[in-house]
């Protein structure tokens, strides 16, 4: 066995993080919508000039709430990078759609962008990239427009 470890989920403090996380202790709230996701949310509908920003508590949360307002039908075929959290495919799942997995690049651990063009069909309704271990999703996509695929 190695001496070598890869951390992950390291945390990268910035230097307020205990003394906020105690502000939010003291003040009873430690979940969503607390003093700090109030804050947040002022923040940033300051900064983007819309009327209202909603957070959630997790991407599997934010991933549902986009399945739900997509309105997700049955019978549609939604790619997703075979390397992931189950939750990044499962919101569509849920609601009938089948996945397709795509194989991933080993450089940054997500979808090899030059196989997407081989499993998009015109059941293909969208394409959902997971951005994993904070590596970012090194690519540009260049397809052209499919009346067909959404």
């Amino acid at each position: 066995m190695s001496d070598f470890s890869i951390p992950f989920n390291k945390p990268s403090l910035c230097g307020g993080e205990f003394r906020y996380i105690s502000d939010a202790i003291e003040g009873g709230q430690i979940s969503g919508d607390g003093q700090y996701t109030k804050k947040c949310h002022t923040l940033l509908e300051q900064l983007l000039g819309v009327p209202k920003v909603l957070l959630t508590t997790s991407c599997t949360h934010a991933l549902e709430m986009a399945a739900i307002l997509l309105d997700i039908k049955e019978r549609r075929r939604d790619i997703c990078p075979s390397f992931t959290f189950v939750s990044t495919i499962n919101a569509f799942v849920l609601r009938g759609c089948k996945p397709v997995f795509i194989d991933v690049r080993a450089d940054t651990l997500n979808m090899d962008e030059s196989k997407l063009e081989e499993l998009i069909s015109p059941r293909t309704k969208a394409i959902v990239p997971s951005i994993t271990r904070a590596w970012d999703a090194r690519w540009t996509l260049s397809w052209r427009s499919r009346g067909d695929a959404g």
